[in-house]
């Protein structure tokens, strides 16, 4: 008796048993070994399955001595298990289906191994992508994909979400507040939010309707200033411009000055030359009278100096100056000029009226000359 491999399954068998215990195939009788490799076969095969080694020849034919002839048995040259213990040789069969089964495997984990790596380097980028972009979607898409992702990485995802929604309400709340403080302190607190860009749109419409409201050059001069590349901006600067070339400076107050003083001495001291040189040929007004000529003021002068008991007359400006200044159409400048002028009387009927103060209404030519001139006497 003998341990074999049982050549169905393979496990230990006696070669004496009747069948194997472990898949129940027939064992006595039923098995050899190989007489050139020493593998335990079933006795009924024509070929080793390990070295495909002939197991059965036939024999010459024969002559049984009754006349019968035919050819010896095969079995007749073929040993029953356990009889010869040949040296084994290598399983080829075995050897070919096992090489071929760790090929597979080989290739399979090779697969799984490329597949693995590179899913993970979809998922570092697509990690790298999201916490860079500072988009609530793009954050929100990585963590509906990559569910099996490092906690690590679903962490700061996480993060940058809950950070990215307290920002939104800080900007809601801003919105709802509407002032240029609220979100001048929403721009300060989140230098990087993707909502600056309509918040400086908004400080920018607020400064713009501040500057209209006011309506001055400085107004539009602070706007420009603050918003050099501004909505607005243009429309700023026209508006400066305009209100530019109608600011009265030191030189306006000097001309307007200078004019109305020479005015008032012509009339005072009865100087028609200098007088006359002071208006316009035409006057629009005059003491209310429409189209007055040069004549209509010497008759003016006139009358004031027409009473004998007159020894002479002053006239004093007071420098209360309120003047408007206008561009014409060709370039040039007119002025609209309030002031009082005081009128003092030297005579000799002290009785009679000695001073008084006059409310002057008048307008500069574009030539520098009077155009309209009237007077109102104050009520001491």
């Amino acid at each position: 008796m003998a341990i074999i491999k049982c050549p169905e399954c393979g496990h230990q068998v006696s070669d004496m048993a009747k069948t194997c215990p472990s898949c129940g195939i027939e064992i006595a009788g039923k098995v050899m070994k190989c007489p050139d490799c020493g593998e335990v076969v079933f006795n009924d095969l024509d070929l080793c399955p390990g070295c495909h080694h002939q197991l059965h020849t036939v024999k010459a034919t024969r002559n049984d001595g009754a006349g019968n002839v035919g050819a010896q048995s095969s079995d007749d040259s073929v040993e029953s298990v356990g009889v010869v213990d040949a040296p084994k040789k290598k399983k080829t069969g075995y050897t070919v289906f096992t090489v071929c089964f760790v090929i597979v495997l080989i290739a399979v984990f090779v697969g799984v191994y490329f597949y693995t790596g590179e899913q993970q380097r979809n998922e570092l980028e697509a990690y790298e992508n999201a916490v860079s972009s500072e988009e609530p979607a793009v954050l929100q898409t990585y963590l509906d994909m990559y569910e099996d992702a490092p906690a690590e990485h679903r962490d700061s995802v996480k993060a940058c979400l809950d950070r990215l929604g307290k920002i939104d309400a800080e900007w809601t709340d801003a919105v709802v507040n509407g002032t240029k403080t609220a979100f001048e302190r929403y721009m300060r607190l989140h230098p990087g939010s993707v909502h600056n860009v309509e918040a400086k749109i908004k400080i920018d419409s607020l400064d713009w309707i501040s500057a209209t409201q006011t309506d001055t050059r400085d107004s539009y001069r602070n706007y420009i200033d603050a918003h050099a590349d501004g909505m607005y901006v243009d429309e700023a600067r026209d508006r400066f411009d305009r209100m530019e070339a109608k600011r009265v400076d030191d030189t306006d107050k000097t001309e307007v000055s200078r004019l109305f003083t020479a005015f008032f001495n012509a009339l005072a001291t009865g100087d028609e030359v200098g007088l006359t040189s002071s208006v316009s040929p035409v006057m629009d007004d005059f003491l209310h009278k429409a189209n007055a000529t040069k004549s209509d003021v010497l008759d003016y002068m006139a009358r004031i100096h027409e009473p004998e008991d007159i020894n002479s007359i002053v006239f004093r400006p007071n420098g209360d100056w309120k003047i408007n200044k206008q561009e014409t159409a060709d370039g040039g400048r007119e002025y609209g000029v309030m002031f009082t002028v005081d009128m003092k009387i030297d005579r000799s009927d002290t009785e009679k009226e000695t001073f008084c103060t006059y409310k002057v209404d008048a307008k500069i030519t574009s030539d520098g000359k009077i155009g309209v001139l009237n007077m109102r006497k104050i009520v001491q």
